[in-house]
């Protein structure tokens, strides 16, 4: 099964490099982050024409998350204690949780919107710590906005100041990590440099001055059955594009029946 998780910046926006990219990866899964829309005006139609049904948790302009799948859904849970509703999303497909977040983008250092990306960050590993077992088959996909390491960033020197790779948001990301997950795109690829992210401005695309920031984390067991983690930078190159570009994640579910 190929699971993948894409910030689309916008499903109605970005929806024909979003089909064109799905009808030329063959992904089972595509957890979908910052669809900025509304539950009743997500373009369910035209997943279905391509045989994946689609389960969202959305808000208008901001925010919002979605996973289609061409397998059927079970547990499907928004947000988390009840909050968050249109940030976090899971559910459960050929026996594997996938939980779909886009963590909060925060601000400068000191800002209520950087100290409230760190107090989530502690939330939500507190409320994973409650729900799940260490043992469980889980993969935590999305935009998580911090790279963790210097080689995650295009110049570590230069954005230590800056939004996405303070060394605060570094530790809660580090502590969410701690749950218990493998960086599943580390784990097959330890030496790689590779972004997921690139400004708009200044051809940083071009430049390749970008950071990782989107992620495949999955539990002990879920790493165990993975077989491939990979960012597939080609949709980042086509007209209007996100700016973000997918990561997918291949398991081999069916060591889940054996």
């Amino acid at each position: 099964m190929r699971i993948a998780s894409w910030n689309v910046n916008s499903i109605r926006a970005r929806l024909p490099v979003v089909m064109k990219w799905l009808q030329e990866s063959h992904v089972d899964v595509l957890a979908m982050q910052e669809t900025k829309t509304m539950d009743e005006t997500f373009p369910v139609a035209e997943f279905r024409a391509l045989g994946y049904e689609v389960v969202m948790s959305g808000q208008k302009t901001y925010n919002g998350v979605a996973i289609a799948s061409r397998a059927p859904f079970s547990n499907v849970v928004k947000g988390w204690n009840g909050k968050d509703l249109s940030r976090v999303l899971a559910a459960d497909v050929n026996g594997v949780t996938v939980i779909n977040g886009y963590l909060p983008h925060g601000g400068e250092r000191g800002d209520e919107a950087f100290e409230h990306k760190l107090q989530f960050f502690r939330d939500f590993r507190a409320y994973l710590d409650r729900t799940y077992e260490r043992s469980h088959c889980l993969l935590l996909v999305g935009d998580f906005n911090v790279a963790r390491e210097p080689r995650d960033v295009w110049d570590p020197d230069q954005l230590q100041d800056a939004i996405g790779y303070m060394q605060e948001e570094r530790d809660s990301l580090d502590q969410l990590y701690g749950w218990g997950f493998v960086d599943l795109f580390r784990r097959f690829h330890p030496d790689q440099v590779q972004y997921t992210w690139w400004d708009y401005r200044m051809n940083m695309f071009k430049r390749n001055m970008g950071m990782r920031i989107d992620y495949a984390w999955g539990s002990e067991v879920l790493a165990g059955m993975t077989v491939d983690c990979m960012v597939d930078v080609e949709p980042r190159r086509w007209e209007k594009p996100s700016d973000h570009t997918p990561v997918v994640t291949t398991v081999a579910t069916h060591q889940l029946e054996s």
